[in-house]
């Protein structure tokens, strides 16, 4: 790999990787699993599993993506043929790339929901603001042209920051972007503890209630913790193969994962205060408490417009950064390939995500009643990806990290003290291998 692909400086691939594993699944996703979870037992858990499951698995990818210099799937081939290994290991690069270019046909859906609604103000004087926010939240799904319209500019978005190359384009992108998304998300989270009820946010948070425990609630933080981290889908591999060759990689994956964990709890943070403040939002609401009943808790609320707007512009960001992560692997590969200019590349996988993104919107409106196996088009896009794709992915990384290349290679490349290494190496080959397993058996399954 040429030198002009590799960032320079160690901040650059730390905010790169936090911004592919900080995306609207940590604004959304957790405090809603959290609130149907049992609150803070499932935050402990969560913690715990990042750990366990999460440190030793995105060790890997970026051992395997430093090591190979190239895009997952060559990476993949050149530990092949160096370890003379079988062939086949290659395909586990082609099943991440390939991943998260059906991944974000979808999630490109949903962020340009998020995008449209930094322009979405509330009239002043509303006599109804539930019914009117509830009205425009339909109208808007109901709309096939809408949908494609913001599904088409955050495409576009995309496509402009991975095609301008991996330092001017993604590395600039994410060294402006990942401060910017810091700031204003600690911003909302004071403005929400001094608006809202903190002291509710923080006991439901921070108390702990074993009793709340449950095999299902063990097993959903599990897969939280594992798929808030982007495993599996190739993007930590592609970012992997970016990052200086001082960097320390144990030290590194340690601060991604502290920059994920924060994101999540202070998303908690800026969100929960204000749902325990109105009694008519529920704290387990999912994607609707988002975009239906927050904004008109903003409405009620002092300044409330205007942080309405940032939090809007803070979930546009975090989408933005996670979806030109997804996007990487498989422009990475065609770009070795075929030798074709990056752009084109960009712009020729820019157009199959936006026409496979298409069933997804119509999933919304004119196509909900279209089903096979009792999923429509979006769901069964999303059951196959976060369901079974990523877990296998994440399986096949550990399993060819703890079991199938010598010890002696990772013990070179994370290059920590030894009496830190024997316990990551013990939960990559054990406690993760078999933590994904449940999680794929759990999800496929029951």
């Amino acid at each position: 790999m040429s030198n002009s692909k590799i960032w320079k400086g160690n901040s650059t691939f730390i905010l790169a990787a936090a911004g592919s594993a900080v995306g609207l699944g940590n604004i959304w996703k957790f405090p809603y699993m959290v609130g149907s979870n049992g609150g803070s037992a499932f935050v402990i858990v969560y913690l715990f599993c990042i750990l366990i499951i999460g440190l030793p698995v995105m060790a890997s990818e970026i051992i395997i993506g430093k090591y190979g210099r190239k895009s997952p799937i060559n990476s993949l081939k050149k530990i092949s043929i160096d370890f003379q290994l079988n062939k086949g290991w290659k395909y586990l690069g082609v099943l991440g790339a390939f991943a998260g270019v059906l991944i974000l046909s979808y999630y490109s859906v949903f962020a340009g929901i998020a995008f449209s609604y930094v322009f979405n103000i509330f009239p002043s004087g509303l006599e109804n603001p539930s019914k009117y926010s509830t009205n425009y939240f339909s109208s808007f799904a109901a709309s096939p042209l809408k949908l494609i319209l913001w599904h088409s500019i955050f495409i576009i978005f995309t496509c402009f920051i991975v095609g301008y190359g991996v330092v001017k384009g993604i590395g600039r992108s994410v060294s402006f972007l990942m401060p910017i998304f810091f700031i204003f998300i600690i911003m909302i989270a004071i403005y929400s503890s001094l608006i809202g009820d903190i002291d509710s946010t923080l006991f439901f948070l921070f108390n702990p209630n074993f009793s709340a425990l449950t095999p299902q609630v063990i097993v959903s933080a599990m897969g939280q913790a594992f798929f808030s981290l982007s495993i599996g889908m190739g993007a930590i591999m592609a970012y992997g193969a970016y990052i200086p060759e001082n960097q320390l990689i144990g030290k590194t994956v340690l601060s991604i994962i502290l920059l994920d964990t924060f994101v999540a709890l202070i998303a908690g943070i800026a969100i929960f205060p204000i749902v325990f403040s109105n009694s008519d939002l529920m704290i387990n609401a999912g994607p609707s408490l988002i975009f239906e009943t927050l904004p008109v808790a903003f409405y009620s609320l002092p300044f409330g417009n205007i942080f309405s707007v940032l939090f809007f512009v803070l979930l546009s960001i975090a989408a933005l950064s996670s979806s030109i992560s997804l996007l990487e692997p498989f422009t990475a590969w065609m770009e070795e390939k075929f030798k074709t200019e990056r752009r084109i590349i960009v712009c020729i996988l820019g157009l199959l995500i936006w026409v496979i993104g298409l069933g997804s919107i119509f999933s919304f409106n004119i196509g909900q009643e279209i089903k096979f196996f009792g999923f429509n088009f979006l769901e069964g896009l999303d059951y196959l990806t976060n369901n079974i794709m990523l877990p296998m992915g994440g399986f096949f990384i550990a399993l060819l990290t703890g079991w199938v290349l010598p010890k002696s290679f990772l013990i070179k490349y994370l290059n920590i003290k030894k009496s830190l290494f024997k316990p990551l190496y013990f939960s990559l080959r054990y406690i993760s291998i078999g933590a994904i397993l449940l999680i794929f058996l759990y999800s496929a399954f029951l």
